[in-house]
């Protein structure tokens, strides 16, 4: 393989990881259209639901599942661990290892109040220059409840979090992108 050759499969592979961020961004900031936007419209997938039954079919149809299991929660967070990513042509497929934690402020319910651990097996298609995920799999290493304390308030002074395009991390470097000012947040939480 020649360097520009591996250089334009390193792209690709960037592409991807990103657009994993993008999924991640969009599910902790509740923002179904940008989890969509990761997806093609074909898209399938295989997700537990709980300890005894998983969802397998069109991911669209499960992105419904999902948007509706965010709502008890105050916050979710997601982190992508080891990802490994392998590409042929426009077709990829790429394991990435994720931690998760949800919780409902005060953070004293451990039903609402958890710390996942998984794994991510996504192929992924190019479609006129552009990756998204054509088919995952979602591997439940464990989840466990945990006791979360010590959150942001408008009391405390810290930066405030926006289950929405609120978020400071919608902010963009292009002044005519993006939904929200530096400062403007959605009303405190909890």
């Amino acid at each position: 393989m020649t360097n520009e050759q591996r250089l334009l499969v390193l792209l690709d592979k960037q592409d991807i990881y990103e657009l994993l961020c993008r999924y991640t961004r969009g599910v902790d900031r509740f923002d179904k259209e940008l989890v969509h936007s990761c997806f093609w419209p074909d898209a399938t997938t295989v997700f537990p639901l709980s300890a005894d039954a998983a969802f397998n079919g069109q991911y669209s149809d499960y992105l419904e599942i999902d948007v509706e299991s965010w709502k008890p929660y105050t916050a979710q967070q997601h982190y992508l661990c080891n990802h490994l990513a392998e590409i042929d042509g426009d077709q990829a497929l790429a394991e990435t290892y994720q931690f998760s934690f949800y919780w409902k402020i005060p953070g004293d319910d451990p039903k609402l109040n958890s710390q996942n651990s998984g794994r991510y097996i996504d192929r992924f298609e190019r479609r006129n220059g552009e990756w998204r995920i054509i088919h995952r799999e979602f591997i439940r290493n464990f989840s466990f409840p945990i006791a979360p304390e010590g959150f942001g308030t408008v009391e405390n002074g810290w930066p405030l979090s926006s289950q929405s395009r609120n978020d400071p991390a919608y902010r963009t470097l292009k002044p005519d992108i993006g939904t929200s000012t530096p400062g403007e947040a959605d009303p405190p939480i909890g």
